[in-house]
């Protein structure tokens, strides 16, 4: 017979086939007895087909729902932060030099009352003087204008002394002297002026031509030393007398013109005597200082003298 399995033809019913080994005699069955296994259920899952499905409701999760809120907040924040503030913008840095920058100084009156960049305060007593400005004093430009100012009631002498150190110093050889002043009342509002001249400090500078004025309460005296020429009239008092002033000084002219100079300035220097006042000293040199502009002069220089009768 066939093999069922195979199809080889043994020609024979029993045994096993001879190409697929299948054996021969239960292919030649009855189709009933051969499917009679195919009619009963399995003896390991008879009891779990009988049991009925579970039909009751799974609750689901919240994560999705969760997540959508969070994202519809999120969504909303940014929203509000674009609408509300500007957007940055890149803007290129921009190099500062120091002309560029402005320092803020605090405004001080006093030096803009006077006309001066730095004015020199002088104590009651005259032997010190703080500064008063609108400069940066960390950042002075050189040839910044320095005065000084005090009360014409001082003596003359503490006056001088400090100013003349002053002037002298390291410290000023940057700064060009300007004007001394004078108090002439007690609210500090009126003031006499006079110029006051830079030292001469480098030896290959033009050299100016010196004179000196004296003034006491018996003599007006004129010198001028390089020509060996000394000027004396009699005073009528410790003042500026204008008949007297002009007597000396037209000689001392004459004496200058005179001499080869070759154009130096003329540098003139008031000495009063040690007893006077700032005022009286003040008072005398913005008088001098008048007719001293009208001849081409320069001053002026302040000093003071014991004078002995």
């Amino acid at each position: 017979m066939r093999c069922r399995n195979c199809g080889h033809d043994n020609g024979r019913n029993t045994g096993k086939c001879d190409n697929c080994g299948f054996s021969l005699e239960p292919q030649t069955d009855p189709m009933k007895l051969q499917r009679a296994a195919l009619q009963k259920p399995l003896e390991d899952t008879k009891e779990k087909n009988t049991e009925a499905p579970d039909l009751s409701y799974t609750r689901k999760g919240r994560g999705g729902l969760i997540g959508l809120m969070v994202f519809l907040i999120g969504a909303a924040g940014t929203v509000y932060i674009v609408s509300s503030y500007d957007r940055a913008e890149y803007e290129p840095e921009v190099e500062i030099t120091a002309d560029d920058m402005e320092v803020e100084i605090p405004v001080d009156s006093l030096p803009i009352q006077l006309g001066t960049d730095i004015v020199y305060v002088f104590n009651a007593e005259g032997t010190s003087a703080a500064p008063r400005t609108n400069v940066d004093l960390s950042l002075i430009p050189e040839g910044t204008g320095v005065s000084f100012l005090g009360r014409g009631s001082m003596s003359i002498q503490p006056v001088v002394n400090y100013m003349l150190q002053k002037i002298n110093s390291n410290d000023f050889r940057s700064l060009s002297p300007d004007s001394l002043y004078a108090w002439t009342d007690s609210t500090e509002t009126d003031y006499m002026a006079v110029a006051i001249l830079p030292v001469v400090r480098d030896s290959t500078e033009v050299q100016p031509v010196e004179l000196k004025i004296l003034f006491t309460d018996e003599w007006f005296r004129v010198m001028i030393e390089e020509f060996n020429k000394d000027i004396v009239e009699p005073a009528s008092g410790y003042r500026y007398d204008e008949r007297v002033f002009n007597s000396g000084m037209n000689q001392a002219v004459r004496t200058i013109s005179r001499r080869n100079t070759d154009g130096r300035p003329v540098y003139v220097t008031l000495i009063f005597p040690s007893e006077s006042t700032f005022g009286e000293a003040m008072e005398i040199a913005e008088s001098v200082s008048v007719a001293i502009d009208s001849l081409g002069y320069e001053g002026f220089n302040i000093k003071w003298v014991n004078v002995t009768n």
